[in-house]
């Protein structure tokens, strides 16, 4: 039988609070959620929290313009989930922008990424990968390995045919 939503919305914060995972709610400018929808579709992100990680593990203060005047009026709320070490990069980031509060970097990370459009605003939104490099002792030693397996397999499978 399928779990009702209560159960399912209790595991998931049991989970959440293992990986010390914590809710952020950032109040942007009226129109910020939008963009970040907008972004979201341009690059085929789902989740709210997995785009704002993004923009804030590969934004970089330099690469952004003066911080917009601040506006009064109508907002939206960001809602997503970060980790200690995502947090800890918010608000390096933050105070790097000369920023004291981190929905102003939120905002300003959001109305960068999406003034730049689809295309522009693309590496914003990479997964960096580890690359690997293999020496050359490494791979001569995987190689004999694999060689040293490949006829003892043999061996096994000739002594079966017998």
């Amino acid at each position: 039988m399928a779990a009702e939503q209560k159960e399912r919305t209790a595991k998931l914060a049991e989970k959440r609070q293992e990986l010390g995972e914590q809710e952020l709610r950032h109040t942007v400018p009226h129109g910020t959620r939008q963009m970040l929808g907008e972004l979201m579709r341009w690059h085929e992100i789902e989740e709210v929290s997995e785009a704002v990680q993004l923009l804030v593990l590969n934004g970089r203060a330099e690469d952004m313009p003066p911080a917009p005047p601040k506006v009064k009026g109508p907002s939206d709320i960001i809602r997503h989930y970060f980790r200690q070490a995502m947090r800890d990069r918010l608000a390096a980031l933050s105070a790097e922008l000369g920023e004291t509060k981190d929905r102003a970097t939120i905002w300003r990370l959001i109305a960068h990424a999406h003034s730049l459009g689809a295309e522009k605003s693309a590496p914003l939104f990479e997964i960096k990968r580890h690359g690997y490099e293999i020496t050359e002792n490494v791979a001569r030693k995987l190689r004999q390995t694999g060689f040293a397996e490949s006829i003892q397999m043999n061996a096994e499978d000739d002594g079966e045919n017998d």
